[in-house]
């Protein structure tokens, strides 16, 4: 098994610092949901190195010691090197939601691109380990699509706007509000990462559609019940549509 090297990003403005790091098998190992046996033509474990084999039927293509990803990805958020507990999804939506709204700023636009620049576009942790290989297809390093999701959050909250660093409380620390988007596009890398298949199904089988899990959409799809204009009772029940664990 190949260790993925930790990243970091650093806003040095702020003195704020989020690292992913890899804890292997020692983490919340979801279950890898690839099918990289479609075509039911082999009966090898597809894991690089694996001399596993199993029925031919078996369209994940992986035997049952690599069921699971061998890596879990963990986001970690640190103040002038002090660590701080990670706001959630849920947390962070929200609370941008309230510092938005008092000053007119369009948080729609930074989620749409959330949407169409992280979503799909981050393989699963298995092929960014390049333990999983896809014929065609080389991934990236992790720091590589960290960048990606660095340069969404730029386009949004630009380090040379001070708007960008206006302060919001959660739980009594004050975050500036492009460390927040900071953590949040940190979160979806990690959470398209670890149990996500958009990727594979829309890069490598080319075919979006057939995608099963929610992976990154599930915050998305929380900002949306949180933002969209309900009524007064459902807009009160609108967290409840979302499936629980943001």
């Amino acid at each position: 098994m190949a260790f993925i090297p930790s990243v970091q990003y650093f806003d040095s403005n702020s003195d704020w610092l989020i690292s992913i790091k890899d804890l292997e098998i020692n983490g919340r190992n979801k279950k890898n949901p690839l099918k990289l046996n479609l075509d039911i033509n082999s009966n090898q474990c597809k894991y690089l190195g694996c001399p596993n084999i199993f029925l031919r039927t078996r369209t994940s293509g992986l035997c049952n010691d690599h069921h699971n990803h061998q890596h879990d990805i963990f986001l970690d958020v640190y103040n002038f090197n002090a660590h701080i507990s990670s706001p959630t999804h849920a947390q962070i939506i929200n609370n941008l939601i309230d510092w938005s709204k008092s000053r007119n700023f369009d948080l729609i636009n930074f989620f749409k691109d959330c949407s169409f620049t992280i979503l799909g576009n981050v393989p699963d942790i298995s092929t960014i380990s390049k333990e999983i290989n896809h014929t065609g297809f080389v991934s990236k390093n992790l720091s590589a699509y960290l960048d990606i999701c660095i340069e969404c959050v730029n386009r949004h909250f630009p380090s040379d706007n001070n708007s960008s660093y206006q302060k919001i409380k959660i739980k009594n620390i004050e975050y500036p509000a492009r460390v927040l988007a900071i953590i949040f596009v940190g979160l979806l890398l990690c959470e398209e990462s670890n149990r996500g298949d958009r990727w594979f199904w829309r890069e490598i089988i080319k075919d979006e559609s057939r995608t099963t899990l929610l992976g990154g959409a599930m915050p998305i799809a929380y900002f949306a019940s949180m933002n969209f204009p309900w009524g007064m009772e459902i807009g009160k029940a609108a967290p409840k549509f979302i499936p629980s664990g943001i």
